[in-house]
């Protein structure tokens, strides 16, 4: 599967609706991919607090189970 058409299919409906969201940087394999934290309207607050908490507990450093 193509790769770039793709890209925005999770998170264009997110930022048309207006909800607040932010991504958290995660390591997988080497790979930069991220989490995103979508919240309530008016609540950017809180995403940015989960997005904290990610990284400062070390969460979004993460490297994946092996399965």
């Amino acid at each position: 599967m193509p790769v770039r058409p793709y890209l925005g299919v999770y998170t264009q409906p997110l930022s048309f609706i207006g909800l607040p969201v932010v991504a958290a940087p995660m390591r997988c394999g080497g790979l930069p991919i991220g989490v995103q934290i979508i919240a309530a309207p008016w609540h950017e607050a809180a995403a940015l607090r989960v997005a904290a908490t990610l990284e400062r507990t070390g969460v979004t450093n993460a490297e994946p189970a092996d399965v």
